[in-house]
């Protein structure tokens, strides 16, 4: 981030979910705590640092529920030539530690490359997890035996992106490029084979504005419509037989209508299931087949783009924010879990003090534990087990 007004852009992104507050007593005493200082966090400070650390996504992530993987920017000691065939010559790499997820002993540490645009560790299912760094691409084995490697042909700097079900059974990869024809940018989609990362399918898009995904289907906004969200859909068995922009909700039902008098602006898939739309509006509406079922309401507080599932589909991590009256300054942020099937909010602990470059969050598979990272503190809090 750039500036302070870009660092509460973010922020205001992220956040909120209600329900009845829980502050439990998990929420008072976590876990542990880490300073990833001591483990060679690098804050950033110059402006291309800043917008490093904007590249690398989901920081925090459980490979199971004993391993927790925190990634961020760290110095090299040995720093050279920094190119595309020089991974790790630059002043700066992209670094992750493993951790035992109970304890927070570390158990593994590695440097993938220099740092810059598109930066991700995405976990799998049996404890795999996939690494983009830059334009090359891994899978890995949790013992860190790399399964298979790929470097991508790209022309430019516009890296392509990848995202995983929250399932771990899929994996997608959207490349961006601008048609001079059409005067318009479009959005390749790759389904990849997580075995030798090849494209099983793929479609061309019109650009988007985000994408989240499930183990059969993208669905998407586009990134030249305005207001009020449309989402629109792509299934993986229509990949290569159907070019046809598909509305995921028919706009003339009620849950469209919904959606659209929501406010919000962003979608994420909780499960195959289940999709989560919220993003700079004051509620969470939860769908599914094509209904919403649960609604969440808090005018007091925003909601934010950034949610984050356990792998089981029961519950889900967000931030919420509170900004002071007339003003865009926010004054409260909070980290919550919510469960589906008890329909509440079962955790809420303060986020303090403020981040500046980085907040993260992640659940472990089954939603007994969940990790905060704000800027260079980590913590890992214990949940209550669902009844």
């Amino acid at each position: 981030m750039s500036s302070p007004r870009r660092i509460v852009a973010f922020i205001s992104s992220l956040l909120l979910l209600t329900g009845p507050l829980v502050f439990s007593e998990e929420a008072a005493r976590p876990l542990f705590s880490l300073d990833l200082i001591t483990v060679g966090y690098f804050p950033p400070v110059a402006e291309h640092e800043l917008r490093f650390i904007d590249f690398l996504n989901e920081s925090v992530a459980f490979l199971d529920s004993q391993t927790l993987a925190v990634s961020f920017l760290t110095l090299n000691e040995h720093p050279g030539l920094s190119t595309r065939e020089a991974p790790m010559g630059s002043f700066v790499l992209f670094h992750t530690v493993f951790l035992d997820a109970l304890s927070g002993h570390i158990s593994q540490r590695k440097s993938w490359g220099n740092a810059g645009n598109w930066m991700t560790l995405l976990p799998l299912d049996n404890s795999n997890f996939f690494v983009q760094d830059a334009d090359r691409i891994a899978i890995y084995s949790k013992d860190f035996r790399q399964l298979v490697a790929r470097k991508l042909n790209v022309p430019g700097d516009l890296f392509p992106r990848f995202a995983v079900s929250p399932s771990g059974h899929a994996l997608f990869a959207f490349s961006d490029s601008y048609d001079d024809a059409e005067n318009s940018w479009r959005t390749r989609v790759d389904f990849l084979d997580p075995i030798d990362l090849s494209s099983k399918q793929s479609t061309i898009t019109t650009g988007h504005k985000f994408e989240t995904v499930s183990d059969s289907q993208v669905v998407y906004s586009l990134a030249m419509t305005p207001s009020p969200l449309r989402l629109l859909v792509h299934n993986t068995d229509f990949f290569s037989s159907s070019k046809k922009r598909l509305d995921l909700f028919d706009p003339s039902l009620i849950t469209a209508k919904t959606i659209a008098k929501s406010g919000c602006s962003t979608a994420a898939f909780i499960s195959n299931s289940v999709l989560a739309i919220s993003g700079d509006c004051a509620s969470l509406l939860l769908t599914r087949s094509g209904a919403i079922f649960q609604e969440i309401n808090a005018p007091e507080y925003q909601f934010g783009n950034d949610v984050r599932p356990s792998r089981d589909g029961t519950r889900f991590a967000f931030a919420r924010s509170k900004t002071r009256l007339h003003s865009e300054k926010i004054s409260k942020l909070e980290l919550c879990v919510y469960d589906i099937r008890l329909r509440k909010t079962i955790f809420t602990t303060l986020i303090s003090p403020l981040p500046q470059h980085k907040l993260s969050y992640a659940l472990s598979p089954d939603g007994s534990l969940v990790a905060l990272q704000s800027d260079n503190l980590l913590r890992v809090w214990s949940l209550s087990k669902s009844n």
